[in-house]
């Protein structure tokens, strides 16, 4: 068996047009190609149990399959015809647009993601890779795809330079180079590139308070958090990181320990920072879902922990037990052909040579108390954060 993976640039931040355009193009590769119909296709991968898909994020746009040794050459085949080749049938296009229209308009129901959608909306300015397109502009754009937009964004920005692809599991390397470049070699390079961006988040001055109206929930979700203003490069950015894994990363974390266990006032609650990936400045968060009825006291419980957290730090044997959680988490996830074909295209993505795929643990295990504490002090303000509750709460704002 071998599992694969791999990427390009061509996610949604290289839109020069119509936003969806980006997203569209990578979720029709699978519909058919120059050659094969997607009937064709389907039929070859499941005569011989292949699995191989597409997504697309912000930068890049991802494959990913796994088949047996021998069918190899069939399933790179069939990745490079539909990577180099892809028909953009317009009566696909049309079911994909009716498709996608149907689950933004679904998410706009979702108490989480109007949450975070309203907490990075007033984080970030116009133009910067953190700052989401709104649902609705969403699924206005989504409307007006054209074929001929898709054709011209996959000609434009598709192509070797940018593609990094890796196979785990019983590989012949000399095979699977041999087949790659024949099936790749008349592709042209991409001209697409990384912009370093210059915006940053707005810096609050004074906390900020806003809720999202959506009708009939019986429950409603909060997002509070601000700006840290380093990306992931940065010397302090694991020891933000650990400080807010200790405070909601997991079960066994502060605010699952307080607000869930001991007062019962939600199901789920975490805190995390986001936003770091390609130099760009990241944030924290802390997200939780509460009856309505109990908002106020959940977020009395809230900030009572983050002031606790913020004025007393964390203590040594959170850090030590953090520390395995981690470290530990990161072990397994190498413990699969999948897994580790993931985490060796990531680092790929991130421009680490791999052997910093072995010194992550060491630099997790390294971090002192007092790099964690005083990351607390110098990248959180609680008296300036981004607070917004999405549900049945009272009229947007």
């Amino acid at each position: 068996m071998v599992a694969f993976c791999g990427s390009l640039l061509g996610g949604d931040l290289f839109a020069s047009g119509n936003i969806l355009v980006p997203e569209v193009t990578a979720s029709m590769l699978d519909l058919g190609t120059a050659e094969r119909d997607k009937f064709e296709i389907a039929a070859a991968l499941e005569s011989v149990g292949a699995k191989l898909g597409f997504t697309s994020g912000k930068y890049h746009v991802h494959f990913s399959g796994r088949c047996l040794k021998k069918d190899m050459p069939l399933v790179i085949e069939l990745l490079a015809e539909q990577l180099t080749a892809p028909a953009f049938h317009k009566e696909d296009l049309s079911s994909t647009i009716q498709r996608r229209q149907a689950e933004l308009k679904k998410l706009k129901e979702d108490t989480r993601t109007r949450a975070i959608e309203a907490f990075l909306l007033r984080l970030y300015p116009e133009q910067h890779p953190n700052r989401p397109q709104s649902l609705n502009e969403q699924i206005e754009a989504t409307a007006s795809v054209t074929a001929n937009e898709l054709k011209k964004f996959h000609a434009d920005h598709y192509g070797l330079g940018t593609m990094s692809v890796c196979f785990v599991g019983d590989v012949e390397h000399k095979e699977i180079e041999t087949e790659i470049a024949k099936n790749f070699e008349q592709w042209e390079r991409s001209p697409a590139k990384i912009e370093k961006n210059s915006l940053k988040a707005d810096m609050l001055k004074k906390a900020v308070e806003a809720s999202e109206f959506i009708p009939d929930k019986s429950s409603a979700d909060l997002v509070t958090g601000h700006g840290i203003g380093i990306d992931r490069e940065h010397d302090d950015y694991y020891p933000v990181m650990m400080s807010h894994f200790i405070l909601g990363g997991n079960f066994s974390a502060r605010l699952m320990a307080t607000v869930r266990d001991q007062e019962g006032l939600t199901y789920g609650i975490q805190a995390t920072t986001g936003g770091v990936e390609k130099g760009n400045d990241g944030y924290w968060y802390i997200w939780g879902t509460f009856g309505p009825d109990d908002l106020g006291k959940a977020q009395k419980s809230i900030d009572k922990q983050l002031d606790l957290w913020y004025k007393k730090g964390v203590t040594e044997e959170e850090l030590a037990s953090k520390k395995t959680t981690i470290t530990g988490m990161y072990q397994v996830g190498l413990d699969t052909t999948v897994g580790l074909a993931t985490r060796i295209l990531t680092t790929v993505e991130r421009g680490k040579e791999l052997s910093f795929m072995d010194e992550y643990p060491q630099i997790i295990s390294a971090l002192t108390l007092d790099q964690v504490n005083e990351a607390i002090r110098t990248y959180c303000d609680p008296g300036k954060r981004i607070t917004v509750v999405a549900g049945t709460v009272g009229e947007s704002n």
